[in-house]
């Protein structure tokens, strides 16, 4: 009950983030990204009975979609929220009482940093949220800690294709790692 409570408490402190980022006017650019993504986690096994230490357990292969939504404070610097969901198979540690498909959901909000403004765009990001996992060897909620970087190639000024890599972890068993294409959209000041 505690996990859901703070769960939802993330969920409304990332709304109140995102609707303070939107200006009343044109004042900034801002972008939408639409991402595909090669996915991939590592959770603790489980301890047999003898007591040995557990392998880590990673599944066969995995894929994901990404949303994410960027709001400019200056041409460098950039709020940035994020929603994310995949899917995994395998990773099982206990054929008899884990399935084989596995989910992990993931949202959450940060600050994004450009390092040039020029038709290759190389960035990183970082960020803090929640993930919420189940199937397999993944049963958690709890809060999490997002960081990453890629480049953007820029077709014009509203559009741009890139590649993104993600690390997520910190507070829970497991660790979740995205390695994706995105497209973007861009409107505002620019």
């Amino acid at each position: 009950m505690r996990d859901r409570l703070g769960v939802r408490s993330l969920a409304l402190g990332t709304a109140l983030v995102l609707a303070g980022a939107l200006p009343a006017r044109a004042d900034g650019d801002r972008a939408l990204s639409a991402g595909l993504d090669y996915a991939t986690f590592s959770a603790p096994g489980i301890t047999n009975s003898s007591g040995q230490t557990p392998t880590a357990s990673s599944p066969s292969w995995g894929a994901g979609v990404s949303g994410v939504y960027e709001q400019a404070l200056s041409t460098d610097i950039s709020l940035r929220g994020e929603l994310a969901g995949d899917t995994f198979s395998g990773g099982r540690t206990d054929p008899k009482h884990q399935t084989a498909r596995s989910y992990a959901a993931l949202g959450d909000v940060g600050v994004l940093f450009r390092f040039d403004v020029l038709r290759l765009v190389p960035y990183a990001f970082g960020g803090v949220g929640g993930v919420a996992a189940t199937g397999g060897p993944l049963s958690t909620t709890g809060l999490v800690l997002a960081v990453g970087g890629g480049v953007n190639f820029l077709v014009d000024r509203h559009r741009s294709i890139g590649a993104e890599v993600r690390l997520a972890s910190f507070g829970t068993s497991i660790t979740l790692v995205t390695v994706g294409l995105r497209v973007s959209t861009r409107w505002g000041q620019l």
